[in-house]
């Protein structure tokens, strides 16, 4: 049963022998992808309730509860930081998902971005937390425009500067417009993050018949993130493959004429 308010703290289990952060995110992502692996059927739907009940998600319950022991400052530079956080959310997302039994979209429970949690070392982070005050550097979120952590947050120490919008093509809110996620390395992480921005944008860009460009959602949501990291248009020039839409966007101020409805349904279809 999911409450109806408060936070909700995901892996609340006691943590077991200490790890280092990056290979306590790095094994739980990959523990959570191979459980959904283990579970999808055939057809490509997901089995959630033989997910919930088998070992596989029992493995990976357990290493999202070693979060809670990792030494966050063992966190040495960009890439190692920014693999851990794209991992921490991308588990935590699909954790909130099977753990409270939602079945057709992450807006079954209402605020479920502020409020499913996970304890890692010594702090309580929501998804919202991780996303727009981490990977984000507390950048402003919302219809208020507010950042997630206040001037004398300590959790402000954790924000990463200044934000890479190719995080955006590596985190999953869960829908199904969200791009595919993997696990992600610090070693491998430009090559990672240029891989996830290529392969999302050349199916999310495209030029319809009457000539407009129409573009994901996601880079309406987040075009300041691309307007401080030198501007859409070079952007996407970047990681478009030669074609009409990769041409259309050249040297325009405003790349996108319009965006795509953003399909919500679970990234995942149910099979029950």
């Amino acid at each position: 049963m999911r409450p109806f308010v408060g936070r909700i703290v995901l892996n609340a289990a006691a943590a077991g022998p200490g790890v280092a952060p990056a290979a306590a995110a790095e094994g739980l992502q990959r523990a959570v992808l191979g459980a959904v692996a283990t579970h999808t059927r055939a057809d490509g739907r997901l089995d959630y309730a033989g997910l919930r009940a088998s070992s596989e998600w029992r493995e990976a319950a357990a290493r999202a509860g070693a979060l809670q022991g990792v030494s966050l400052g063992d966190l040495n530079g960009r890439p190692a930081r920014l693999a851990f956080w794209i991992n921490v959310y991308n588990a935590l997302v699909f954790h909130a998902v099977v753990a409270l039994g939602i079945r057709r979209t992450v807006w079954e429970m209402r605020g479920f971005y502020r409020r499913v949690c996970y304890r890692i070392g010594g702090f309580v982070l929501s998804a919202d937390d991780v996303e727009h005050g981490i990977l984000r550097g507390n950048a402003r979120h919302g219809w208020l425009g507010q950042r997630r952590f206040g001037g004398r947050d300590s959790r402000l120490a954790l924000t990463v500067h200044p934000v890479d919008p190719r995080i955006h093509f590596a985190i999953t809110c869960g829908a199904q417009s969200c791009p595919p996620v993997g696990a992600y390395r610090a070693a491998a992480l430009d090559r990672q993050l240029d891989l996830a921005a290529r392969n999302f944008l050349n199916q999310a860009v495209a030029v319809d018949r009457r000539g407009r460009v129409i573009c994901s959602r996601i880079l309406q949501w987040y075009a300041k993130d691309f307007a401080d990291a030198g501007g859409l248009g070079p952007f996407l020039a970047r990681y478009l493959d030669t074609g009409p839409a990769r041409d259309a966007v050249g040297a325009r101020a405003r790349p996108c004429d319009a965006y795509l409805a953003y399909d919500w349904a679970l990234q995942h279809e149910p099979a029950e």
